[in-house]
């Protein structure tokens, strides 16, 4: 039986419209807490996801075999295709904009925040995030199927092993969570799959953004020169 309600999670997801990023994240996350207690992780970091050609951000706070949660977005735009899944997807934005369009359609469909947007198993969509977009996303099918999706772009086209690894580890960890609540004997084992994949998590965080400050008065030609 699935754990979540796609209607509740919309209704949820309404209730972030309009806050400051990032504190409609965390509006989102105590509406989740309140409507399904101690079923979500706030643990895991925004990590990269490059997917059919669209790089966004996503933070994860349930996944199982058959279901996830999540908040992705981009500050700056991008585009893609959706890839074409066992699962089905229905995505409510929060912020700014998405365009999408199928095959056979000729103009473009234009979601805001409020709108909720689905796209069901063996669908696929063109998606455009324009100037930048936020959104709340519910998965449910059999979501190992479309692990390759999530990870192939970055392994083999931007060599980014971190967010690749990140992925897996980050999914092995909530999958253990999930399980472990399910099935009581298991749960020992899974406690400790999810601390191994959670301490991986954060070791392959990226330390924080240095700013250079620039060398002034440098002579070039010589590679002479001083700080000032």
């Amino acid at each position: 039986m699935p754990v979540f309600n796609p209607t509740v999670v919309h209704e949820c997801a309404m209730e972030c419209i309009g806050h400051p990023k990032p504190e409609m994240f965390d509006v989102f996350g105590k509406a989740m807490e309140k409507r399904y207690p101690k079923m979500m992780d706030f643990s895991q970091p925004w990590i990269y996801s490059i997917a059919g050609g669209a790089m966004i951000q996503m933070k994860l706070y349930y996944a199982s075999l058959t279901e996830y949660i999540m908040i992705w977005g981009t500050p700056i735009g991008s585009e893609g295709h959706s890839g074409r899944h066992f699962s089905g997807f229905w995505d409510t934005v929060i912020d700014g904009e998405m365009w999408y369009y199928g095959e056979g359609e000729f103009e473009k469909k234009i979601y805001t925040p409020g709108s909720r947007v689905y796209v069901g198993p063996g669908q696929a969509r063109a998606m455009n995030f324009t100037d930048g977009v936020w959104a709340v996303e519910y998965a449910r099918g059999f979501l190992p199927f479309s692990m390759p999706f999530g990870t192939v772009s970055e392994y083999f086209v931007c060599y980014d092993l971190i967010a690749a690894t990140q992925t897996w580890t980050v999914y092995t960890d909530l999958v253990a969570q999930a399980i472990g609540k399910k099935i009581l004997p298991l749960w020992p084992f899974c406690w400790l799959t999810s601390k191994f994949n959670h301490a991986l998590t954060m070791a392959l965080c990226p330390p924080p953004e240095v700013s250079v400050i620039p060398e002034k008065n440098i002579n070039w030609f010589s590679g002479k020169g001083k700080r000032t």
